[in-house]
């Protein structure tokens, strides 16, 4: 009885000495790795996207290194200022590696200790921006170069710098000053109809749209100030959706800048594509009709250039008519020149600089052509003045074109007869530009009286 107790304390002296060994190996280990390399990490630790699970601290922190140099060298990150993509460096910030490790929480992902280098961000961003400096919003813009760090997203990302303008800036953007008559109604209704018209950030506003509740507008008011409105945006980076021009230049109207409104039919739309909403305002003063665009400065700078205008003299065309005596003139329709015009708008950076240069429209007006009627028994008389004799007449009408034009010649002798043949040619050029009116003709073909 008295062995029996003796191996079962033998035993478990045994066992529990086993027990220690193997404990004190294993604890052993994790306690100098511990002390020694500060730890390992947990699976599914991180920092951004750097996987640091079982490394220890010494090793994620070179890992992390590593991943930074390589995630800068790829260029991800990227504004674009003046049409120029600028790469935002690791000289742009303060990477704290040290203090990201210790402050590490296992099995999380955690974030990148860092702060921009303010000295390297402002002296970049001044010689790029110049005075427009002040016009960024930079902790807006900081903040997103410092979101993108923290993630380390192996995608490019570019960012424009027209979308980190303060939005609070209230100053002139864009100003114009169109020529109307301070007395003209139409114009006063439909300016008083409008007030202020607010542009809000990347939308669309419809000129039809702003002037629906304007009691029985003129399609006259309506344009003036529609082509107001075009040629001051046309200074702004604003888009034009939808412009419409008329088959005649209205007076008041500028050569290149027409915007017709018709109800229901022609409108003029524009989109604002910036991140900051705009308000436009339309002043009647006694010398015409003063426009501004308010809001945040824009980055660039626009002028309009017209080129190639030129002007088509029109046709002339006499009518003959037994209604008339043989003396007798009647001007029908006084004729009108037709024009053509290109306009481009240019864009400037900060030193002047052109950056860009695009055709923004290409307007033509077609000539009217000058109609007048006379005796019928006057052609009859004058066949040695050149004029050829419309040989179908109808209703006691006749028509003939004026050949007799500086640098056109004659080929009939003064005895020598219309051949029928040739009258019935030269009558079917005359009813045709007589049905149309606006028919575009080469200007070596336009002859006159």
């Amino acid at each position: 009885m008295v062995n029996v107790n003796k191996g079962v304390k033998l035993f478990v002296v045994l066992l529990f000495s086993v027990i220690y060994l193997i404990s004190f190996s294993q604890i052993g280990v994790k306690a100098y790795d511990f002390f020694a390399n500060k730890g390992s990490f947990e699976p599914g630790t991180q920092i951004a996207s750097v996987n640091i699970e079982n490394l220890t601290s010494d090793q994620a922190k070179n890992e992390l290194d590593n991943q930074l140099a390589s995630w800068f060298k790829g260029k991800y990150l990227q504004i674009s200022i003046n049409e120029q993509n600028i790469v935002i460096d690791q000289d742009y910030f303060n990477i704290d590696s040290s203090n990201t490790i210790a402050a590490v929480v296992n099995g999380k992902t955690n974030p990148i200790v860092a702060s921009i280098n303010q000295e390297v961000y402002e002296t970049n961003l001044k010689s790029e921006l110049g005075d427009r400096y002040a016009t960024i919003d930079h902790t807006e813009l900081q903040s997103v170069f410092l979101n993108a760090l923290s993630k380390l997203t192996t995608e490019q990302q570019f960012f424009l710098i027209q979308a980190f303008v303060k939005a609070d800036l209230n100053t002139i953007a864009a100003e114009n000053f169109v020529s109307v008559p301070s007395d003209n109604e139409q114009v006063k209704e439909i300016l008083d109809s409008i007030g202020t018209i607010t542009v809000p950030a990347q939308s669309q506003v419809s000129f039809l749209e702003l002037t629906k509740d304007t009691t029985k507008p003129t399609q006259q008011g309506l344009s003036i100030i529609a082509s107001a409105l075009y040629q001051t945006m046309l200074l702004t980076n604003f888009e034009i959706v939808e412009r419409h021009t008329s088959l005649n230049l209205p007076k008041m109207i500028e050569l290149g800048f027409e915007a017709n409104i018709v109800q229901k039919k022609a409108d003029l739309k524009w989109f604002n594509p910036n991140k900051t909403d705009y308000t436009i305002d339309l002043q009647l003063t006694t010398s015409g009709l003063n426009v501004t665009i308010n809001g945040a400065p824009f980055l660039y700078k626009y002028e309009m250039k017209l080129s190639e205008q030129t002007s088509y003299p029109p046709k002339q065309i006499i009518r003959y008519t037994s209604l008339l005596d043989e003396n007798d003139e009647k001007v029908v329709e006084e004729g009108k020149e037709g024009l053509y015009i290109i306009v481009t708008r240019n864009i400037f950076d900060l030193d002047g600089g052109l950056l860009e240069s695009e055709q923004v429209s290409e307007d033509f007006y077609p000539p009217t052509h000058k109609i007048i009627e006379t005796g019928l028994v006057n052609s009859l008389s004058n066949e040695n003045s050149g004029e050829t004799l419309d040989s179908n007449i109808e209703n006691g009408e006749s028509s003939v074109v004026d050949q007799n034009e500086e640098g056109s010649t004659s080929d009939l002798d003064s005895n020598e007869e219309v051949s029928e043949d040739s009258m019935n040619q030269e009558n079917e050029e005359v009813e045709n530009n007589d049905e149309d009116k606006v028919i575009w003709e080469n200007p070596s073909k336009v002859v006159e009286k």
